[in-house]
């Protein structure tokens, strides 16, 4: 067969991997594909979509990068587009003959016929859409047919599968829904590292600003920062701006323990807190708001409510020495410590009812703040506009998840560490409980030292039966040694525990789980999480 004949006629056969156009790509996808035969044996078995046929001769296409021509013997007579398992009867380095195998990928009757009544092509992407609505338990009627042939169009580099699945879980597609989808499957997905993103690049987009010469940007762009941090402090709105500190309430002694600030709001490490002192008088700032920072009796949101207040001011300190200020790694060591308290969550504060919720609602306020002043500013295409946006799409795809599952991520600040949590309440159709009244759910945490951990908990009634899953032994026989305080807990609370301890290697998906779920799933009302509430 010569292929350069055919060129234009195997160019529109072809699915796009392989640039026909270009001699070097076909000759190289015609050299890939002979190694694949290469490292097979006569009686073994491929499987490729057929380019071009003519009489004995056939083009096929294996895989990504990978044609092959071959003699076929065996009587049949394939269609381009087909999708075909063939045994290889003979091959050697200039020759190759293949012999049809009948149980191809694509001869389910169910399969041709459902393409043949939709009056779609039967070709190998055709044929895996049907095949994976068909696994996922999608109907393949006509119109969701074609309503997923669409998806996969305006799609092309998107995995079937991906497709098909948030069909199913009944997922806008969309480029962001199925971003999201992606990370979510390849454990991409957690809160947390987005999050700690948002605080590195954060720094980094205030020094391009400066450092480019647009101070007053700069200036600006801190104050809406700062300003999104401290609102809870702020009632009066910029009137508060001129006002001194006790005027505004601002009591630099309030707070008890340590040096006058409770022990989690102390500024910085005793180092850091007087290399910050220095950099303070420097600055030309208020001798009360030094001090105040010397002798610990100022709490985080309150030090960083002055600093914005003296931004704010028409005459401002000496503004050199402020720029120092604000990019001193002392300075941004406390911005990070206040946007973690603020983003994170700690362990004993999710047991609070609707604690969750309020840490979403906050997240996405202050992260549609941050998007809209990076858009304004024509900063979204930075590394920080990235990370924040990613953090809203986040948001908003748990939320849609949330129309059909019970499923939150916490964002946790552990003593030594950040890290993030998984929670998913197994639900039936309509209710959270099980039909002989248990609920189910599932915890998965990554810590520093456990490793992986995946806590299983099921109730009914009063009785708690969980499953601790570890992949490390001496973690593993350190939850056992302390599960009587658990235990313990749970009975001062009328509740009676069982335990399970079970050493195991792989990581738990989420995704994975919710996709095990019931075909069908309707909406659970009343019980739908809205991460952007």
């Amino acid at each position: 067969m010569r292929l350069s004949s055919n060129i234009s006629q195997v160019h529109q056969n072809i699915t796009g991997n392989v640039d026909l156009k270009d001699t070097s790509s076909m000759e190289q996808g015609l050299k890939n594909g002979m190694e694949v035969i290469q490292g097979k044996s006569p009686g073994q078995s491929i499987t490729g979509e057929v380019i071009l046929r003519e009489g004995n001769d056939i083009l096929l296409e294996l895989g990504k990068n990978q044609l092959l021509q071959a003699k076929l013997e065996g009587g049949m007579t394939p269609q381009t587009g087909q999708l075909l398992s063939f045994q290889i009867k003979n091959s050697s380095s200039t020759k190759v003959v293949l012999m049809p195998l009948f149980e191809n990928l694509s001869q389910d009757p169910n399969v041709s016929k459902a393409l043949l009544a939709a009056g779609l092509p039967e070709n190998s992407i055709t044929t895996g859409m049907v095949k994976a609505m068909m696994q996922e338990g999608l109907p393949i009627d006509r119109q969701s047919l074609y309503q997923m042939n669409r998806y996969i169009n305006a799609n092309p580099q998107v995995d079937i599968q991906t497709l098909v699945q948030m069909q199913r879980l009944s997922l806008p597609v969309t480029p962001e829904n199925i971003m999201q989808f992606e990370a979510y499957k390849n454990y991409q997905h957690q809160m947390s590292e987005s999050l700690t993103d948002i605080v590195d690049a954060f720094s980094q987009t205030f020094q391009e600003i400066t450092g480019s010469g647009n101070q007053q940007e700069g200036i600006d762009f801190y104050k809406e920062i700062l300003g999104m941090l401290t609102e809870e402090l702020s009632t009066t709105g910029a009137e508060e701006s001129s006002q001194t500190p006790e005027q505004r309430g601002v009591n630099f002694a309030s707070a008890e323990g340590g040096n006058g600030v409770l022990a989690e709001e102390a500024l910085l490490p005793q180092k850091e807190m007087d290399a910050l002192v220095e950099q303070l008088k420097k600055a030309g700032v208020p001798d009360k708001l030094t001090n105040a920072v010397a002798d610990g009796k100022i709490t985080r949101k309150e030090f960083l409510q002055e600093i914005n207040r003296l931004l704010s001011q028409e005459t401002l300190p000496d503004k050199e020495a402020l720029f120092k200020l604000l990019e001193g790694k002392e300075f941004k060591h406390l911005l990070k410590n206040e946007m973690s308290k603020q983003w994170m969550m700690q362990p004993e504060e999710v047991a609070k009812e609707h604690s969750v919720d309020k840490l979403y609602e906050k997240l996405n306020s202050q992260m549609n703040r941050l998007n809209e002043l990076l858009t304004q500013t024509g900063r979204a295409a930075t590394p920080l506009g990235r990370a924040v946006s990613n953090v809203t799409g986040n948001i908003d795809f748990m939320n849609q998840l949330n129309q059909m599952f019970t499923y939150v991520q916490l964002p946790l600040k552990m003593q030594s560490q950040n890290t993030n949590g998984d929670l998913f309440v197994y639900t039936n159709k309509k209710s959270l409980a099980k039909k002989d009244g248990s609920v189910s759910a599932l915890l998965h945490l990554d810590m520093e030292h456990l490793g992986s951990l995946d806590v299983y908990v099921a109730l009914n009634n009063q009785k708690v039966s969980t499953k601790f899953y570890l992949a490390d032994d001496s973690a593993l026989d350190l939850i056992m040694q302390n599960i009587n305080i658990l235990n313990e807990r749970l009975e001062s609370r009328g509740y009676s525990m069982s335990a399970e301890f079970v050493n195991r290697d792989e990581k738990t998906n989420v995704m994975d789980e919710i996709l095990k779920q019931g075909k069908n799933v309707s909406v659970l009302s009343g019980y739908s999480f809205d991460a952007r509430a």
